[in-house]
């Protein structure tokens, strides 16, 4: 018999995988579940994964569907500035029945980075979002100005068309084997026989193919001069998004906060922190998060039924939720 309790849901659906939690109204988590990605951008099945997993959680944790009186949703993908039609039906395989607010994944993000301060987040794994929101709540996205900084798999893609130029070094060896292996080709010419051979097969299956070598990429910044380039120029890219936003935040200090897989991988973040810190109007710098996105929705969600943020809210979420 499930337990009867009031509680709300957390979706963090990104194109890699979706988490869900399910939190008491005192902000301690209840149950939670792993699934497959939720980005209509890159899963095909994405509102039946992001159903399937709502409902591994509410199991888990021996819960009511009935008895969810909220539930926030970050999903990648979904406009940033806007709304989109299907919205209407992807949750509707969850059987939930209570009211829902779904944002951008980069939304939650930063909901739960900077705690609701004004600031920007980077978002940087299987997709990228630089995004800011104001003092009154306006959100915006570095794309307003044109800009996009890239994912994983570009940043692959740089590594790649470096290695199919052969503008590459002999310290690079051992990190051009690594990226041969990952493809299984011989050589670099069996690689771009095993590339031209992509074109027959399905787009998301390909960007996860691509996409999968970016944890390799970033292992390898100390190392091989390649790779730190490739790093490098990905971090400048973002840097420059962060910079276009920071005035419409603040003209005197704005926070910053990294979200997802390669964005917060040491080897970016070391390159991309120097770069913000740069002498310029307004100051500019990498705070640490406060939440982690799923901690960011379950926040949402816990203000949307009236429960205050307070100190001990914070910390049962930051216990509760994975960094």
């Amino acid at each position: 018999m499930p337990t009867s309790m009031p509680y709300v849901v957390a979706v963090d659906a990104g194109g890699t995988q979706t988490r869900v939690g399910c939190f008491g109204l005192e902000g301690w988590l209840l149950a939670r579940a792993v699934g497959a990605g939720g980005s209509p951008s890159h899963n095909h099945a994405a509102a039946e994964n992001v159903c399937s997993t709502i409902a591994a959680a509410v199991t888990e944790g021996g819960l009511a569907v009935e008895d969810a009186v909220a539930m926030a949703a970050g999903v990648a993908g979904y406009p940033i500035d806007g709304e989109a039609d299907w919205i209407g039906a992807f949750f509707d395989g969850s059987a939930l029945t209570c009211p829902r607010h779904v944002v951008n994944d980069a939304v939650i993000a930063h909901r739960g980075a900077l705690a609701g301060a004004p600031g920007v987040i980077v978002v940087g794994g299987t997709g990228s979002m630089v995004a800011a929101i104001t003092a009154d709540g306006t959100v915006l996205a570095s794309g307003r100005f044109q800009h996009y900084a890239g994912g994983a798999r570009h940043l692959v893609f740089d590594v790649m068309h470096r290695i199919l130029l052969g503008e590459y070094a002999d310290a690079d060896l051992t990190f051009v084997g690594t990226v041969l292996a990952w493809w299984g080709a011989r050589d670099v010419a069996d690689l771009r026989r095993i590339v031209l051979g992509l074109g027959g097969l399905d787009h998301n299956d390909v960007k996860r193919r691509y996409g999968g070598l970016a944890p390799a990429v970033t292992a390898a910044a100390g190392t091989s001069p390649l790779a730190d380039a490739a790093v490098t120029r990905l971090a400048e890219k973002t840097a420059a998004g962060v910079r276009l936003l920071a005035p419409l935040v603040s003209d005197v200090a704005v926070p910053v906060a990294l979200a997802g897989a390669l964005a917060t991988a040491p080897e970016f973040a070391d390159r991309i922190g120097p770069l913000l810190s740069a002498d310029s109007a307004p100051t500019v710098g990498v705070v640490t998060a406060a939440l982690d996105p799923l901690g960011g929705a379950a926040l949402t969600a816990l203000q949307s039924v009236g429960v205050p943020v307070t100190p001990e809210i914070l910390g049962r979420l930051q216990v509760s939720t994975v960094h």
